[in-house]
C-alpha cells in the first residue's frame, strides 16, 4: 500500500492506494501561506499513515526539481525553495517520490482508463497539464506538460507567465476577471459557451500535437463539464486533423497517479 498526495491550489487530497484503488482518503483546505500548506499536507499523511505503508507519492504544483523535491516559483502557491520530499521523508521515514500534480492526474487517468497515450488538462486556480506516452509520463528535461501556458491567442490577455495562454482564459482567476464571478457561481450559458470555445482551441492543439487515445479534463472547473462541453467540442471539430474523445476525469485521479509514481 502507498499514500498518494495531491496538492492543489484550493484543496489537499490524500489517500491510501492499493492495486490502483483508493481505499481511504482525506481532503483538507490547502492553506494560504507556506507554514499552513506544509502543516496541512503532513497532517493528511499522518491521518492515513501506518506500518503497512510502503511509500508516499506527492503531486505538487510546478515548476520544480521533482527528483530532488524542491519547488520553484510556483505561481499559485507560496512554496518557492521548499523541499517537500525531504520534509515528508524526515517525518515518516518512508520512500518519497514527487511529480507535477497535473502529471499525477493524467497518470491516474491512464491507469483508470487503461490507456497508454493520454493528454490531460487540470482546470483550477491555474491550468496544468500532463502527457503520458506508451504508459509513461513524458517529462522532457523535467517540466514538460505545462500545457496551460501554451498560447491560444498571440496578442491576447496575460495572466501568469505567458500572454494569450490557455490559462489566461480558462482558469478560475481568468473566469473571475472576465465574468465577475468564480466558476462555481457562474450561471451564464453564454459565458460557459465562450469558455468552452477557448478551451476547445487549446485542446485541438493538443490533439494535433500528440494524437492521444483520449484527452482528459480535470480540476475544479471540470465540475462544469456539461456546461462547456458543447462549445469545446464544436471548436475542436473545426480544428483537428483526427477526432479524439475528450472526457471528464475523476476527482481522485491525482491521488491515484501520485501513488502510481513508484
Amino acid at each position: 500500500m502507498k499514500i498518494g498526495v495531491d496538492i492543489g491550489g484550493t484543496e489537499i487530497k490524500a489517500g491510501i492506494v492499493s492495486n490502483n484503488k483508493i481505499l481511504r482518503k482525506i481532503v483538507v483546505k490547502t492553506g494560504s501561506n507556506k507554514k499552513e500548506i506544509i502543516k496541512n499536507m503532513l497532517d493528511c499523511v499522518e491521518v492515513l499513515f501506518d506500518k503497512k505503508i510502503e511509500g508516499i507519492g506527492i503531486g505538487s504544483p510546478g515548476p520544480a526539481d521533482y527528483s530532488k523535491g524542491v519547488l520553484g516559483d510556483t505561481p499559485n502557491m507560496p512554496l518557492k525553495g521548499v523541499n517537500l520530499k525531504k520534509i515528508v521523508f524526515n517525518k515518516f521515514r518512508k520512500k518519497v517520490v514527487m511529480d507535477n500534480d497535473a502529471n499525477c492526474f493524467v497518470l491516474g487517468e491512464a491507469a483508470r482508463l487503461k490507456k497508454k497515450n493520454v493528454v490531460g488538462l487540470t482546470l483550477g486556480t491555474g491550468v496544468g497539464g500532463g502527457i503520458v506516452i506508451n504508459g509513461e509520463l513524458y517529462r522532457g528535461r523535467g517540466n514538460a506538460g505545462e500545457l496551460g501556458h501554451c498560447t491560444i491567442k498571440f496578442d491576447g490577455k496575460k495572466l501568469g507567465f505567458n500572454q494569450g495562454s490557455l490559462e489566461s482564459y480558462v482558469s478560475a482567476k481568468a473566469i473571475k476577471r472576465d465574468y465577475g464571478k468564480g466558476p462555481l457561481d457562474l450561471k451564464s450559458s453564454k459565458a460557459w459557451k465562450e469558455i468552452g470555445e477557448k478551451l476547445g482551441v487549446g485542446v485541438a492543439n493538443l490533439i494535433n500535437s500528440f494524437d492521444p487515445d483520449v484527452v482528459v479534463i480535470g480540476g475544479g472547473i471540470a465540475k462544469g463539464f456539461s456546461k462547456f462541453k458543447a462549445g469545446m467540442n464544436k471548436e475542436i471539430m473545426k480544428r483537428v486533423v483526427r477526432k479524439v474523445p475528450v472526457v471528464k476525469g475523476k476527482e481522485d485521479s491525482g491521488i491515484l497517479g501520485a501513488a502510481c509514481l513508484f
